[in-house]
């Protein structure tokens, strides 16, 4: 493959991934979870796909300095706007992870909090029990309850 094909090529791959990543940042809310995994099997396909081309390239280093300078020019300002597309997905992704670790956070106050009251567990047959909190498997009589979070995150 001549270096040409591999410019060629690595513009390609990087226009789909920046694509990708512009869809998940603005997609990351409302698509579902069993496209979201194929979402990300495509991601890493296409990040490995782009870091291969990349290699190869910097192996051609006198190659590319031979190249026109407005193809050079427009490869610069493609992997400036790649990584800007990069930085604002990390952002958002990382703005997602911390949403979700309050959120998790609530609940487990909330069952804390109310776990002090009154407990209970669930049996395989999905049946409330009395909990095992006295010790030794002794049980205290307390009622079976429900746990909501009524919280903003």
């Amino acid at each position: 493959m001549t270096t040409q094909d591999l410019v060629a090529e690595l513009k390609s791959v990087t226009y789909d991934l920046m694509s990708l990543l512009e869809r998940e940042s603005t997609e990351l809310r409302t698509i579902p979870r069993d496209e979201y995994e194929h979402f990300l099997s495509e991601k890493s396909a296409l990040s490995m796909q782009y870091e291969q081309i990349v290699v190869k390239l910097r192996a051609r280093g006198e190659e590319l300095r031979e190249l026109p300078e407005e193809e050079r020019a427009e490869l610069r300002d493609l992997q400036a706007d790649f990584h800007e597309t990069a930085r604002r997905n990390i952002t958002v992704l990382q703005a997602a992870k911390a949403t979700n670790e309050r959120m998790v956070q609530a609940i487990v106050r909330a069952v804390n909090e109310k776990s002090k009251d009154d407990c209970t567990t669930y049996t395989r047959a999905a049946q409330t029990s009395k909990a095992s909190l006295g010790g030794y498997g002794r049980t205290m009589n307390k009622n079976s309850s429900s746990f909501s979070v009524n919280e903003t995150l």
